[in-house]
């Protein structure tokens, strides 16, 4: 019976809407835990208001890691999928199919081409991934990446902002030194 009612709720927004909403959901969230931390703070008493500052932080990490996901390139309805299991990345395409383990990574990479369309670059011991910028399901690369201590999301999201070609590292292992 749940579903049901699930399903009705859903179908009286406009899927144009609904997208707007999912797009959005982290802002939102994150901006209504902390409204309620600073109503919280500002309308009680005594150690109550550590509950509310704590409310607050919390609010404001949600909203500080959608705004990083917003920024990030996720790409839609172009060629091919991509998947993310057992910290696996896997591109399947019309016909082929080609993963990489995140354990034996070595450099991650975007490259720009000169039309501005985005390329990720999987370099490892296992041979090199690449997966078009516009494949549906790249957004799942973001949570992919935070498992690897280092990665620079400002590149990430520079990629993204210019127009002509270009390359931009986004991670690379740490080498041992000689020294």
């Amino acid at each position: 019976m749940a579903n049901k009612f699930g399903g009705l709720a859903v179908s009286f927004i406009r899927p144009e809407a609904l997208n707007t909403l999912r797009q959005y959901r982290g802002f939102i969230l994150g901006g209504l835990i902390l409204t309620a931390g600073l109503f919280i703070i500002f309308t009680s008493y005594g150690t109550t208001r550590i509950a509310g500052g704590l409310f607050v932080v919390i609010g404001g990490l949600i909203g500080h890691d959608a705004y990083r996901r917003f920024k990030f390139p996720a790409g839609h309805g172009g060629a091919g999928v991509v998947e993310v299991d057992e910290r696996r990345v896997s591109y399947l395409a019309a016909g082929s199919g080609t993963s990489i383990s995140m354990d034996t990574l070595e450099r991650i990479e975007l490259h720009r081409n000169a039309r501005g369309r985005i390329t990720w670059v999987f370099s490892g011991p296992e041979g090199m991934l690449s997966v078009p910028g516009d494949a549906e399901g790249t957004d799942k690369l973001f949570d992919a990446l935070v498992a690897l201590p280092g990665v620079n999301y400002t590149q990430a999201e520079a990629a993204t902002q210019g127009k002509g070609p270009d390359l931009f590292l986004i991670w690379q292992r740490n080498r041992a030194r000689l020294h």
